[in-house]
């Protein structure tokens, strides 16, 4: 195969992990580029068609990345070997990539452990052993990853078998990467409607924990389809995520001395979710084909963000971790990276993809009450900053670091400093700054305005006023944020506008005082989508008129 093509599918990895940092505000999920050199964002079966002249992949399904990162104090400084593995259950193969050299395959016939069946679900782990769900088989087949320099071999080492139509499976460090010994196998045994729990080493791996038969309450499953181990800042928890596709919902479980314990369940309204993965701070990623969404939760399984629209039936979606050595004190470590890779349906417009994650601020409010009380929800790990200011000539009240917070719904007091230098009774602006955890991570921000009154009251603004929209340009959606006065000053309107003044879209009911949002999707009135360009939406508040612009690029 040409090397052009395996540099798509090898994933250009080096570079992905710094594709955050290019933008100062990014959305929760962006679309990144596989290869930027070539300007692919996705591998399809178009492009493998044109590049190679054949089919890559049949069915692929589900993907595990290898890489290993060396840092040295002389020249070359940095070596990263990135490679990537996908099941692709039709052919019974897995197919990877191996950066500057050509794409391989591995079906397992002519080994010791015979030939792959309908191989689903995969995990990898510090060691480069890759395991897989070969479905068809019964049974669990571990892989050992071996690079040189540019190559990967997959050497089969053991089998795991006594189970039913397994269909993932996922590996846990114990808490202690790089230390072996506390290691962990946990599988979605869908055919017996149980999770597995094996404690693995070097030569195989022996049941320590069942929990589960066919049913709908506490301790049962209907179709488990997909697992993952929790994380907590890079390093595995006892916490254990099910996908249990018939009763749609995603279940907690905890990994104790006395085995495998039910800790709560969530709705999830998808009715299959095929993969599950955690990233380096513990939230969990949700890839429901058959709704073509990821849904992203944060590890209480509360939900926090959407990806919907922009992917095509995903059937899984990871976030890979690199092996970095640093030969110059000598230390290891397993980081999560600020990204992910999709598995999609394989078809001229979809397959492989990569996504950055960012942060979002979603629903900012100061909530009235003794002290008063912010109230906003983080898509993911951030630091944050409050900053109170003067609505009406932009003086800075005050400003305060509040430092890294989860992913999910925060709520900070006001303090009397906070609000010290704003005087008896006046209107202020907030604006709540969240930069993500990740090293050189992406940043979003968001305001909302309201009314200090007497006594030190937080009370809606006393005058109406539009904040904005975000992000800005778009692609596909918009957030327009607007504050509304507590007194009624008349009808209420907000419309978005093409550059020649033609009114496109009108929002007219359902709001309230205090603060609104309104989402955009890009259409009209009738539903169909507009075109790419510079669109202007005004808000009307009886005789009063606020307007701002916002680019729309298909």
């Amino acid at each position: 195969m040409r090397r052009n093509l395996l540099l798509i599918l090898g994933l250009a990895l080096a570079s992905a992990a710094l594709s955050c940092a290019s933008s100062a505000r990014a959305a929760t999920f962006s679309r990144g580029s596989i290869a930027p050199e070539f300007g692919i964002d996705a591998l399809t079966r178009s492009l493998a068609r044109e590049r190679v002249g054949r089919d890559v992949f049949s069915n692929p399904y589900a993907s595990v990345t290898i890489s290993n990162v060396d840092l040295y104090d002389r020249f070359p400084y940095v070596e990263a070997r990135h490679f990537q593995v996908v099941s692709d259950p039709r052919w019974n193969r897995l197919v990877y990539g191996e950066m500057g050299r050509s794409l391989g395959a591995f079906d397992g016939k002519a080994t010791a452990l015979g030939a792959l069946s309908n191989p689903r679900g995969m995990a990898v782990d510090e060691q480069n052993r890759v395991f897989v769900a070969d479905a068809g088989n019964d049974r669990i087949v571990v892989l050992r990853a071996s690079t040189e320099f540019d190559h990967l071999d997959l050497e089969p080492q053991f089998a795991i078998t006594g189970l039913s139509d397994p269909r993932d499976v996922a590996y846990s460090d114990g808490g202690t990467p790089f230390q072996y010994g506390d290691d962990y196998l946990y599988v979605a045994d869908t055919g017996r409607n149980r999770v597995v729990a094996f404690a693995v080493s070097g030569s195989g791996a022996r049941m320590v924990s069942t929990l589960g038969e066919l049913g709908s309450g506490v301790g049962r499953f209907a179709g488990p389809m997909a697992i993952t181990a929790g994380r907590a800042d890079g390093v595995n928890t006892r916490d254990v995520y099910v996908a249990d596709s018939h009763n749609r919902r995603i279940v907690h479980l905890r990994h104790s001395a006395s085995g495998l314990e039910w800790v709560d369940d969530a709705r999830d309204d998808a009715d299959v979710v095929t993969s599950l993965d955690t990233d380096r701070w513990g939230n969990v990623y949700a890839a429901a084909p058959q709704q073509g969404v990821v849904c992203k939760f944060n590890s209480k399984l509360e939900p926090v963000a959407t990806l919907r629209g922009e992917i095509a039936r995903p059937k899984s979606f990871r976030v890979p971790f690199f092996n970095v050595h640093d030969h110059r004190d000598g230390s290891v470590q397993r980081l999560g990276q600020p990204n992910a890779i999709s598995v999609a349906d394989w078809s001229d417009r979809s397959g492989v993809g990569m996504w950055n994650l960012g942060v979002a601020i979603d629903g900012l409010g100061v909530v009235d009450g003794d002290p008063a009380t912010v109230r906003f929800t983080l898509t993911d790990r951030a630091s944050v900053q409050l900053e109170i200011s003067d609505a009406s000539n932009g003086r800075v009240v005050s400003r305060r670091a509040i430092g890294p917070l989860a992913a999910g719904v925060n709520q900070i007091p006001l303090a009397s400093t906070d609000l010290a230098g704003a005087g008896s009774s006046s209107d202020l602006v907030l604006r709540v700054a969240a930069t993500s955890s990740y090293s050189d991570g992406a940043s979003d921000m968001a305001q909302v305005s309201f009314h200090l009154g007497g006594g030190g009251r937080v009370l809606p603004p006393s005058q109406p006023s539009l904040l904005g929209n975000w992000p800005n340009p778009t692609r596909t959606f918009t957030r327009i944020s607007f504050l509304l006065p507590q007194a009624s000053q008349g009808h209420v309107s907000l419309g978005v506008f093409d550059a020649s003044g033609r009114r496109v879209r009108t929002f007219e009911h359902g709001f309230s005082p205090g603060l609104n949002e309104v989402s955009w999707d890009g259409t009209d009135d009738s539903g169909h989508p507009v075109r790419s360009g510079l669109y202007f939406y005004r808000l009307e508040v009886g005789e009063s008129k606020f307007t701002r612009s916002v680019a729309l690029v298909r």
